[in-house]
């Protein structure tokens, strides 16, 4: 049997173009200094399997000139933190709970309200009550995707005390004002 075709079994077309496109990783100087090639001296026989010293220099150069491009550790993608992530749970289970406040207090409110405004009037602020808790965290989540942790959490905090369904909270959800 031909070892060239057990060589051709365990490789794919096209590989070596793959790793003749990978960059090099930086060497550290420790281990740079232990892999640079010995230079002989005029008395010394070269190593066994060894390259003579005229070609050592010539294949480290484009080891030497190959870019690196390694991602440093602030060009990746930060993920976010467990405690910001249970806080995220914590109030936008909030501000769930916010908009059942809103839909309960409001339709609680209405028969006395229509008294004062009208119907449709009434219903649109009735609508924008009920959407904005939901409007707030996405667009909070939205502006400060960007932005570091506690900007996101103190925007998500300053909404929960601007939107308390206080129909709800007054009235216990009877709207009785």
């Amino acid at each position: 049997m031909n070892s060239d075709a057990d060589d051709d079994a365990l490789s794919w077309d096209g590989d070596d173009a793959l790793e003749a496109r990978r960059p090099e990783r930086p060497r550290r100087a420790e281990h740079a200094r232990k892999e640079q090639p010995r230079t002989e001296r005029p008395g010394e026989a070269a190593p066994a399997g060894a390259a003579p010293a005229a070609s050592a220099p010539a294949a480290s150069a484009p080891a030497a000139s190959a870019p690196t491009t390694e991602p440093d550790a602030d060009d990746e993608p930060r993920g976010i933190g467990t405690v910001s992530l249970v806080l995220l749970g914590i109030l936008g289970g909030i501000y769930l709970l916010y908009t059942v406040g809103w839909i309960i207090g409001g339709l609680g409110m209405q028969s006395r309200a229509l008294f004062m405004l009208p119907a449709p009037l009434y219903l649109a602020g009735l609508w924008v009550a009920v959407l904005a808790p939901a409007l707030w965290f996405a667009s909070v989540l939205l502006l400060t995707r960007h932005s570091s942790e506690w900007v996101r959490l103190t925007g998500l905090v300053v909404g929960a005390l601007l939107l308390v369904p206080w129909p709800f909270v007054v009235a216990g959800g009877g709207g009785a004002l």
